[in-house]
């Protein structure tokens, strides 16, 4: 037994302190439900430390400016929703990608509908901060970089009309999942998730009904 935990006999019953990586994590979480619940301008440092029950000194040991805060946030919900639909498109090809990835970015889940949350809270703050304008644009950049792929690929293998372009296909595709996410958010009574899956049906028959 070490000098250290003979003097201290219940170190090893104590509490373990977490990790930074941890706590930045519980920083970000409780930055998620005060953007959730209040909106992205409501997400001071304050709020977001009174929300975990910490004191503001604590947050700022890891995000020292909210500004950081808040593309931390930014970049989890981004990176939660390009894991969902990457993870979707793996063992996929040509329209099979198409569909698993459209359905994929859907907020179906409850993790991804509060990824959604976030995403969308965010809108209104990117004219003035290029930072967060870059950061928002990822999820939407995978999206489209993974439907033109599928899509192209339908289009060799004449799952779709040669004369389409699918790099506008996929600019369409994107926006309908775009509209539904926020009538999904904005109105889940109307548009309850189990229910945003089958309002991708027409705009997949649109894909191929040239072909018929």
């Amino acid at each position: 037994m070490s000098a250290s935990t003979a003097d201290d006999p219940d170190r090893n019953n104590r509490p373990r302190k977490p990790a930074a990586a941890d706590r930045r994590q519980q920083i970000i979480a409780a930055a998620w439900r005060v953007i959730c619940r209040d909106g992205v301008s409501a997400a001071s440092l304050r709020t977001i430390a009174a929300e975990m029950d910490a004191t503001t000194g604590l947050v700022t040991r890891y995000f020292p400016e909210k500004q950081a805060l808040l593309l931390a946030a930014l970049d989890e919900a981004c990176q939660r929703l390009c894991r969902a639909i990457k993870d979707a498109s793996a063992n996929y090809s040509k329209m099979a990608q198409v569909e698993a990835v459209l359905l994929a970015a859907l907020p179906v889940s409850p993790e991804s509908r509060a990824a959604w949350r976030v995403w969308l809270a965010f809108i209104g703050e990117l004219a003035p901060a290029p930072e967060l304008a870059r950061a928002h644009g990822v999820f939407p950049g995978a999206l489209r970089q993974l439907l033109v792929h599928g899509l192209r690929e339908a289009q060799l293998a004449g799952q779709i009309a040669q004369d389409t372009y699918p790099p506008q296909l996929a600019d369409m595709a994107l926006s309908q999942v775009v509209g539904l996410a926020v009538r999904g958010i904005s109105e889940p009574d109307r548009y309850p998730a189990e229910k945003l899956p089958g309002l991708m049906a027409p705009f997949f028959a649109r894909f191929v009904d040239r072909l018929d």
